[in-house]
């Protein structure tokens, strides 16, 4: 498949959380030059109503699993009432936390860790995005 093949299929629309705006800028850009459909938040708080306002499909979570006040596993569990059969991918820099080590642990937990290269991103997403849905 060609670069553009692959471009062509990735018509998902990703809801994107992470409280650093550097490295949301940077997941922003490297996943809309590659066809995808993203809506960013800078907070779990901010991400859940940006969950409940969009008419649309949010087909895949791509957060952060350590940001301020609400974490990207309960950032998870509270939008999977509202946006039921969504897939979630966390991203840390963190590998010795309890909360990076606990959400690894979880049935089906996907983990993408930090620093990470666009091609490594984009890879990543596509492979969570095939992947079988799962029952919570």
């Amino acid at each position: 498949m060609s670069a553009e093949e692959s471009k062509a299929k990735n018509t998902e629309m990703i809801l994107l959380v992470d409280d650093e705006e550097i490295v949301r800028k940077f997941v922003l850009q490297v996943l809309q030059g590659n066809g995808y459909a993203v809506l960013e938040a800078s907070s779990g708080a901010e991400a859940l109503r940006i969950a409940q306002e969009h008419p649309g499909p949010i087909n895949l979570l791509l957060t952060d699993i350590r940001m301020p006040k609400m974490n990207g596993g309960e950032l998870a569990e509270r939008l999977m009432p509202i946006r039921p059969g969504v897939k979630v991918l966390y991203i840390s820099g963190y590998t010795d936390s309890a909360t990076v080590n606990q959400m690894a642990l979880q049935r089906g937990a996907n983990f993408l860790q930090k620093p990470f290269t666009p091609d490594r991103l984009v890879t990543k997403v596509r492979k969570v995005l095939d992947s079988p849905a799962t029952r919570s």
